[in-house]
Formats: structure tokens, C-alpha cells, sequence
């Protein structure tokens, strides 16, 4: 190459080709330094523990299957199963896998609990105790009775015969809440918004003193909070109305619920007030109530049951007296109330006199009484335990808490004020929850 012709290039590309080699150059000078901070690399590390290299490896090994058992034939199991339309108990059971001398040996023994199951209704639920060999252990089903009672029986086979089961039955309590704003009728409302008729019935006496449920107006509003008695899943009564606010003609009303001990309980406002006067004495003076209103296992049957009334405990031939104005509209025998008599009160309300060992002087049907009049004597007739009154408060013929609803309130003492106010503030706090969300949404179960 003749380099004397570099002289000609342009000083521009002269200028190109030095910085190209000068680029080339420093490269070249930078290697050593690499290798240098390399090596040094090294020799620090070299310094440390490596860890160990970690081999991967494909390993196929062949498991074991797990053992699988059979259960039991014997192990007891409950099932439940409803009952529908064109069923007979003998097909229910069948449906379950209960063998067929099983279901004779049930339906045709000498038990007389066993007959209730032939009267269970279409959609009614029988719980069956069984195993996988088909062998019938227990049942358990609700029954409402002659009186209208809603009952939990329960049924066990001992030394091979049926019989009522002694061990509790629990039901548990929950509180549902509704509320609703009227259009038309408070009262078709409030069964439209699947109220239960007793609930009806307590919110109807709670402001009565005060005003008729029936002369609520469209835009008027109700809030309740009750309780649902619930077995296994399934509402089967109702309990107390624990809180209420009616919201009429602009003015706003409050109850709350306060229960004196396990047995009793009344209506207070926000105050701590009752809100209702009641009747003007009890039916059986200075008596202890021995069994409050509401769900209890009873004592002869050995079933769970909703008690009716209130069991007031007193001696044989303690004197029972008419605890308001009224008139006799029954005095007579029955089986399981023994010596009973009732007294209308006013177009809606009654009370019952039952279990008594006699009736007072000139005691019967269509006999005006006072309140303060003998109307019998405490015994122990008809299917009865031991001496007592069983005193029941009737609203449109469906029983209620007489505690709440008739008997004279009593008012409450400092210590119960302070219990009172702290379940007040729990109870208001959901009322004022169903007053802030729509009508249509505020029916929680």
C-alpha cells in the first residue's frame, strides 16, 4: 500500500480514521485491567465457603394406594328425610333403607308416641336414626297437639321397645328482625311480612293502653325484633318480642322486652317505664311462678314443647281469682287440663284457669266475674305433676306471654335499671339499623 497517498486524504476522514484506531487501541489497553479485576474476583472469592452444587436429578418410584375401609355396618347415623304428598310413613322409611320388619315392628308395636307418626303432614320432616344394615334406632319429628301446640317428639328403641326419649332436646334462639312501612292495613301487613300470629298478637297488646294497632295509617312504620325458636335448622315457634318502634301520626313509641328473672319478664320504654298497666292483680296471690311461657321439655312426655302459659306454684286449695273484669265462657273437665274454666276479658282477650281441684261457688259459663272473685282452688287434676295453677293469657285465641301482656308490671330496681339499659342500647342500635335501610330489605331471619 503506498501510504503517501494518506497525505491526500481529507482532513475529515483523516480525523475518522485516527479516532477508529485510538478506539481500537484503548480496547486493547483495557483487556489487562479486565483480567486484573477478574483475577482479583477469584482470588477473594476464593476466600468464602461455596455451597455445594445442587444436582438435579428425575427419580419415578412407584407408591402404594392408599387402604380404603368400609365404615361399620353398625355405626349409627342420622337421616332426614321429608314427607311427601301420597306418603306413608312405611314408604318414608323405606326411602331411608329401614327394613321392613323394622318399620312393622315400629308402626304395629304397643306404642302409643309411634301413632303421631301416622298424622304427619305433606313437607314434614322425620329425622331417622339408622346404619348401613337398615336397622331403626330413633326418631325425632315435630307434632302439633290437640291443643295446638307445636311439639318436638322424640323416640328410642330400648330392650327392644319404642319408647319416649328422656334425654333434653335443645332448641336454640335467634333473633329475626322485620320491618315495614303501611300502605293499607297494619294488620294484613304484618302477616304478609311473615310476622308469626303469636308475635301479631304480643305487638297488638303492647301499646293498647295507648292506641289500637288497627289505627295505623299509610306511612305509619314498624320495626320489631323477636325471637325464633329453632331445632336442627328449623323454626319451630316463636318466643318473645324482644323490641319494638312504631313510628305514628309523626310521634315514635319504643318497647323493649326485660326479662325479671328466667320465668318473667315486661315492657319498658326507653326510660326504664312500663308501658303497660296490666290487669289489676295476679290469680293466685303471693304464688312464685314455677315454669315460664315459652319452649321446655315436658315433664310426663318427655317431649319438647311450647308451654303455653305460666305455672304458678302454690299448696292444694289455695284460693284462684279473676285477675280482671270478665265473663265465664268455659267451667268443665278435660283430660289434660283437668278442672278448667276461661274468662273473656274483651273481644280479644282470654285468660285459662287449669288443673284446678274445684271450681268456686256458682262458677260457670256466662256468669259475670270482678276482679278479686273466686274462681277455684289450686290441685292437680288432669295430666299434672303436682299442685300448681296453670294460668294462660289468650290473644284472639293464640296464646302469649301473660307476663308480658296481662299480669300487673312491676317496676324495676336500680341494679335492674343498669341491666336494662345496657340491653336497651343493643336493641335500640337495631332498630335504628332498620329505620336507615329499605322496608323491603329489613326482613332478616
Amino acid at each position: 500500500m503506498d501510504y503517501r497517498k494518506l497525505l491526500h486524504i481529507p482532513q475529515k476522514c483523516a480525523d475518522r480514521l485516527i479516532n477508529h484506531h485510538l478506539s481500537w487501541l484503548g480496547a486493547a489497553a483495557c483487556l489487562p485491567l479486565l483480567g486484573t479485576a477478574t483475577a482479583f474476583a477469584v482470588a477473594n472469592g476464593a476466600q468464602e465457603t461455596l455451597p455445594p452444587p445442587i444436582l438435579q436429578q428425575q427419580v419415578v418410584e412407584r407408591l402404594a394406594l392408599p387402604e380404603f375401609r368400609f365404615v361399620d355396618s353398625q355405626t349409627r347415623y342420622w337421616r332426614d328425610e321429608s314427607v311427601k304428598r301420597g306418603d306413608t310413613i312405611a314408604r318414608v322409611l323405606n326411602r331411608v333403607g329401614i327394613r321392613a320388619n323394622e318399620v312393622r315392628a315400629l308402626l304395629y308395636g304397643d306404642n302409643a308416641q309411634a301413632k303421631n307418626l301416622l298424622k304427619l303432614k305433606v313437607g314434614a320432616t322425620l329425622s331417622v336414626q339408622t346404619n348401613d344394615a337398615g336397622e331403626l334406632f330413633g326418631l325425632r319429628f315435630l307434632q302439633d297437639d290437640d291443643n295446638g301446640e307445636q311439639n318436638l317428639v322424640a323416640l328410642e328403641q330400648r330392650d327392644g321397645k319404642w319408647q319416649a326419649s328422656a334425654d333434653p332436646v335443645a332448641a336454640d334462639s335467634m333473633e329475626t328482625v322485620r320491618s315495614l312501612t303501611i300502605k293499607r292495613n297494619a294488620a294484613s301487613e304484618l302477616a304478609a311480612a311473615r310476622v308469626p300470629a303469636d308475635i301479631r298478637n304480643q305487638l297488638a297488646e303492647v301499646f293498647s293502653d295507648q292506641f289500637e294497632l288497627s289505627s295505623l295509617k299509610a306511612g305509619d312504620s314498624i320495626n320489631l325484633v323477636y325471637e325464633t325458636m329453632v331445632y336442627a335448622g328449623t323454626p319451630i315457634a316463636s318466643g318473645n318480642l324482644l323490641a319494638v318502634s312504631i313510628q305514628r301520626a309523626g310521634q315514635l313509641y319504643q318497647a323493649f322486652y326485660f326479662a325479671h328473672d328466667s320465668e318473667s319478664g315486661a315492657f319498658y320504654d326507653a326510660a326504664g317505664k312500663p308501658v303497660k298497666k296490666g290487669f289489676s292483680r295476679q290469680p293466685v296471690a303471693g304464688a312464685r311462678i314455677s315454669s315460664g311461657f315459652g319452649l321446655r321439655k315436658h315433664p310426663i312426655l318427655r317431649t319438647l314443647r311450647m308451654h303455653s302459659g305460666i305455672d304458678y306454684a302454690a299448696s292444694a286449695g289455695t284460693p284462684i281469682v279473676a285477675p280482671a273484669d270478665g265473663e265465664l265462657v268455659k267451667a268443665q273437665r278435660e283430660s289434660g287440663y283437668g278442672n278448667v274454666a276461661m274468662i273473656r276479658h274483651n273481644g280479644r282477650l282470654t285468660t285459662l284457669y287449669a288443673h284446678m281441684s274445684a271450681f268456686g261457688k256458682g262458677i260457670k259459663p256466662g256468669v259475670k266475674v270482678k276482679a278479686g272473685d273466686i274462681i277455684g282452688y289450686v290441685g292437680s287434676t288432669g295430666r299434672s305433676t303436682g299442685a300448681h295453677l296453670h294460668f294462660e293469657v289468650r290473644i284472639n285465641d293464640q296464646p302469649v306471654d301473660p307476663a308480658t301482656n296481662a299480669l300487673p308490671t312491676p317496676g324495676l330496681s336500680q341494679t335492674q335499671l343498669a341491666q336494662f339499659g345496657a340491653k336497651r342500647v343493643a336493641l335500640s342500635a337495631k332498630l335504628n339499623l332498620l329505620q336507615s335501610i329499605p322496608a323491603n330489605v329489613a326482613m332478616i331471619d
